[in-house]
């Protein structure tokens, strides 16, 4: 069991072992996928009514942006939240398949996910009593639902049980999720790479926030179990400086944060260390460019 209070916080690297695109790809997949007169264009326009000459402009402005993240762009071109939702939850459904949690070796990094289902170990009545949460900044429920379904396969319980037992791990999603309930509610849309009706991509759309949205509560939650935190560890993390104001704490505390810095060089190094001393207020900050997996491992995370 994990018996410190910890916190992760995850970015889109966290979720790029298990296929998902980080911001750059999901671009690239987003510029591809709405060609003018493409199959994309032609599904949203009909089932969302947006004229396609929107959604043309969208994809033209967004590729000329200079910017890597849907969210940053957005940020700036509030006229294009709707389609841009939309194309987000279009171009992700596709990666929400539950055979690649299970592979033995992910694409790309280790697998964190058994590693931190390893360490999450009890008897199911106890498994609620973990010292674990989780921020995330990443609309896939791809972590929830390996839990769930390990939870469900180790221990032989039913969905509802499972389900409910998961609850007691908190998991926040700063940006919202691919669903507008929080998976894994019954309402909530299934773990699923369908996008064959719009029904689907609709719902999911729904369920994305933004990095900018004013007065979340997860932001507060967040906070707050960052501030009864002992450890404090960032993966696949880009360190945007306004996610980094969002989780400002103005408390000192004797709390150890470690990251990954996996794409990040020289000077880049240095700010985010001292990005994390001045936000989340420690002087004991330890950066690693290895990936999830080895930095959980190297500094004992999990316990």
């Amino acid at each position: 069991m994990i018996t410190k209070p910890t916190v992760l916080v995850l970015g889109a690297g966290a979720s790029a072992p298990y296929g998902f695109p980080v911001a750059s790809e999901l671009k690239k997949h987003i510029c591809d996928a709405f060609i003018k007169g493409s199959t994309a264009s032609q599904f949203l326009h009909e089932g969302s009514g947006i004229p396609l000459n929107v959604l043309a402009e969208f994809r033209e402005t967004f590729r000329k942006s200079g910017q890597s993240s849907i969210d940053a762009f957005l940020e700036h071109r509030p006229e294009f939240i709707e389609v841009g939702k939309l194309a987000i939850a279009y171009c992700l459904i596709p990666y929400e398949v539950e055979d690649v949690l299970f592979e033995s070796t992910p694409s790309r990094g280790g697998n964190w996910y058994q590693h931190l289902s390893e360490k999450l170990n009890a008897s199911f009545e106890k498994f609620g009593e973990n010292q674990l949460s989780i921020i995330t900044f990443n609309y896939d429920r791809s972590l929830e639902h390996y839990l769930l379904t390990t939870l469900r396969n180790a221990h032989g319980r039913d969905y509802d049980e499972c389900a409910e037992m998961l609850r007691k791990i908190p998991i926040y999603h700063m940006y919202g999720q691919l669903s507008r309930q929080p998976y894994p509610d019954r309402e909530a849309r299934p773990y699923t790479p369908d996008r064959s009706s719009y029904h689907y991509v609709g719902q999911a759309a729904r369920g994305i926030t933004l990095l900018h949205d004013k007065g979340k509560p997860e932001i507060e939650a967040s906070r707050q179990v960052l501030k009864a935190a002992e450890r404090i560890c960032f993966l696949g993390f880009s360190y945007h400086p306004l996610n980094m104001e969002r989780l400002k704490l103005e408390d000192s505390s004797r709390r150890a944060v470690f990251g990954t810095t996996r794409g990040l060089i020289g000077g880049e190094i240095y700010a985010v260390e001292e990005m994390l001393q001045i936000f989340l207020r420690t002087g004991n900050v330890n950066l690693t460019d290895a990936d999830s997996l080895i930095v959980l491992r190297q500094h004992l995370i999990l316990g």
